[in-house]
């Protein structure tokens, strides 16, 4: 981890298990909603080994950097994210997001096409509603708020103990997580990807793009990564069979295949 100083407040950082190396394009992961930079922790290393220089931020009030006042909604986490480049050295980057990580991605390709080099959006869409109730019980009724998210975010095959890794409860993973963010930050979380609507700003994305659905995403179907999609001049869209909205954990093989066959090797 890395621990740099953003509107005088601490962001941390994972950078793929490597060390940085000067010249290295850089590539940002962005995680989801109520999720820390742990989620990428496969994806981050095999990138960083491909040449590039990665990191995976904990967003504000997440993990262990410090939150800020200051943020309410995708845009504002899409200008944390442009400041932490900055601070970093760097003017354009790569980024892949999934889920709210993945607004805040397409946020930042559609409003800054000259400084997003390449971008994956991982399930993602258009937009990202959010029933009622549960945007409530994010803030009143956390607990049932997390059972919810985990159930309905895992395929079938989570739900049934398959996993990669041998021993991993997908289920309690995602639970653990969940409950490490205060509720406060939770429902300010997805009110943001309730309120954001990112479909028309995406026809202004210039650069190379991948959006990746899970076959089995209940909460940001295929469909809406495709429509999503259609909207990127370019842009490829593909696939995971049996896989649900949590794919990093549920095929977590497959999506690094993916990411590393889009982005490539990059250039020392």
């Amino acid at each position: 981890m890395i621990l740099v100083e953003i509107d005088g407040r601490r962001a941390a950082c994972g950078t793929g298990g490597t060390t940085w190396q000067d010249g290295r394009p850089l590539l940002v992961f962005i995680h989801g909603a109520g999720n820390d930079h742990s989620v990428w922790a496969l994806q981050a290393r095999a990138l960083a080994q491909s040449g590039w220089n990665v990191l995976t931020p904990d967003l504000p009030g997440h993990g262990q950097s410090e939150d800020l006042s200051s943020i309410d909604s995708v845009r504002d986490y899409a200008d944390w994210i442009h400041r932490l480049a900055e601070s970093l050295g760097h003017e354009s980057y790569g980024v892949v997001g999934h889920s709210m990580g993945a607004c805040i991605a397409v946020d930042l390709a559609a409003s800054s096409p000259e400084r997003i080099e390449k971008l994956a959006a991982l399930g993602a869409g258009e937009a990202i509603p959010v029933n009622d109730m549960l945007l409530e019980n994010t803030l009143q009724r956390p607990l049932e708020a997390h059972r919810f998210i985990t159930a309905f975010g895992h395929g079938r095959g989570a739900h049934f103990g398959r996993a990669e890794t041998p021993g991993l409860w997908m289920l309690g993973s995602a639970m653990a997580l969940l409950d490490r963010c205060t509720p406060a930050v939770l429902h300010r979380d997805f009110a943001a990807c309730n309120e954001w609507r990112g479909g028309q700003a995406a026809s202004s994305i210039r650069c190379p793009t991948l959006v990746l659905s899970g076959a089995a995403d209940r909460m940001t179907p295929p469909r809406a990564g495709r429509a999503l999609a259609a909207r990127v001049e370019g842009a490829r869209f593909e696939i995971l069979d049996d896989t649900g909205h949590m794919m990093m954990a549920e095929s977590p093989s497959a999506v690094t295949a993916r990411l590393r066959d889009f982005l490539g090797g990059a250039s020392h």
